[in-house]
């Protein structure tokens, strides 16, 4: 946004200059001129004018706003740090109390509880697990009068898919990019010099990685975003199929029959040896500190977690690939978690200013900073990560598939159940054609509730 207002300002000079050039011909010019020029040195003076004394107003708002704003995050405090760090700058007298609880399940249910028992925080995250239930609810505060909703900041992909009937109720301001992590470094000592196009030949890579004493890969069983089934949907059925959920919805087709070729494609995996059933309650945290200490060649993960990776290991030199399909291949990705204010806050201006500085320049640039999320709004443009690159731009160009952005209805039910239901194909205790069979009837059965 700065360098666009810079950018804007040359312009204008440079317009100034060619006018007053053309107009240099006589004496009555001459005149003229000098005329114009006090007039724009007097616009200009006024403008100055105008725009210290909306600084000042601006300083004197955050000199007075003071109070406790509370927040419930999914980013624990070493990740939101840049972000209080800075609204503490600009806000001295806003003392702010964050709480974390990680994500999803464990966030939604906490989020649930204080809601219900009406001691919810000021702010929260809306995601897409539970943006049905808070805005059906009415938990959260109407945005979409709110400047950076309507002055172009935000883009129409936040307002979509944490909005319901023209109604925008979060303030999301980046995405998140991921799929295979993979380290070059193993590939290549196991022979392996480009990353595979194909599911094929993704599982000659993991036999040629075995064959070399390495852990193929390890995917985490706990994860319904980033996981092996999310993206080979995307590039088995969805690509071929845009409208399949929505045929789903209306009786038209089955989980079963849509989700059956991406489980069983995933279950390879297992069948023959390359992701190891033992690995099932492995955490986020156990997979990737295995990966970036060389313990396992390939994993499956998202943006967020690149700056533990290159903390714990400086060195390593891996890149994000996406999942291959048959003939297509698919990254994970989605729009990040949004911030709510709660629409029972006795701290609305407190929130307001909040989400304010959230939008800002310096907001954006605070959150990429810790969150690592790749921004999307407009106002700051994050220098990538090159190892996340290929996988950001794959994500732009909608090479990305996330199953709870399609369920508009029932997510975290059907969250749940899928989730529930590949861990246990993992285990054994099911086959592969059972998972999508069990979110048939968990959404029948939601149906009737």
């Amino acid at each position: 946004m700065k360098k666009k207002f810079v950018a804007a300002l040359l312009s204008a000079g440079m317009v100034v200059s060619a006018l007053s050039g053309c107009g240099s011909g006589g004496s009555d010019a001459g005149t003229d001129s000098a005329s114009d020029t006090d007039t724009a040195v007097e616009e200009e003076s006024s403008e100055d004018t105008a725009e210290t004394t909306a600084e000042t107003e601006e300083a004197d708002s955050s000199e007075d706003l003071s109070g406790t704003l509370t927040i419930l995050s999914w980013y624990n405090e070493t990740n939101s740090q840049p972000l209080l760090d800075g609204f503490k700058e600009k806000y001295p007298n806003i003392t702010v109390e964050l709480q974390y609880s990680p994500p999803v399940q464990d966030y939604v249910e906490k989020l649930s509880t204080m809601l219900y028992s009406g001691a919810g925080p000021d702010i929260f995250c809306m995601a897409l697990e539970n943006r049905e239930d808070l805005i059906k609810g009415n938990y959260c505060e109407d945005l979409s009068n709110e400047s950076y909703m309507t002055d172009g900041t935000i883009p129409d992909t936040v307002k979509e898919t944490y909005g319901a009937d023209g109604k925008a109720y979060a303030l999301a301001v980046d995405c998140w990019a991921g799929g295979i992590f993979y380290n070059i470094d193993l590939f290549e000592q196991a022979g392996i010099t480009e990353f595979p196009t194909t599911w094929d030949g993704l599982l000659e890579a993991c036999q040629k990685l075995q064959d070399a004493g390495i852990i193929p890969i390890m995917d985490n069983m706990q994860d319904a975003a980033a996981n092996f089934t999310a993206p080979l949907y995307g590039s088995e059925v969805k690509a071929e199929n845009p409208s399949v959920v929505e045929e789903i919805y209306a009786g038209e087709k089955t989980f079963e029959e849509t989700w059956t070729e991406p489980v069983t494609m995933w279950h390879q995996l297992i069948d023959e040896g390359y992701l190891d059933p033992n690995y099932l309650g492995s955490t986020s945290d156990d997979i990737v500190t295995a990966f970036a200490t060389g313990q396992t060649a390939m994993m499956i993960t998202g943006s967020w977690n690149v700056n533990t990776i290159n903390s714990i290991n400086p060195d390593l030199n891996y890149k994000c690939m996406p999942v291959p399909g048959t003939e297509d291949a698919y990254y994970c990705g989605a729009v990040n978690v949004g911030w709510c204010i709660n629409s029972a806050s006795e701290n609305k201006d407190l929130a307001r200013a909040f989400l304010n500085y959230c939008a800002s320049p310096e907001g954006l640039e605070a959150q990429y900073t810790g969150y690592g999320g790749f921004t999307i709004a407009e106002g700051y443009t994050p220098d990538l990560p090159e190892q996340i690159s290929d996988a950001v731009q794959g994500v732009r160009d909608g090479k990305y598939y996330i199953p709870m952005a399609d369920w508009q209805q029932y997510t975290e039910s059907l969250r749940l159940t899928y989730i529930q239901s590949l861990q246990d194909c993992m285990a054994g205790s099911i086959e592969p054609s059972e998972v999508g069979k069990r979110m048939d009837e968990k959404l029948a059965e939601v149906r009737q509730e």
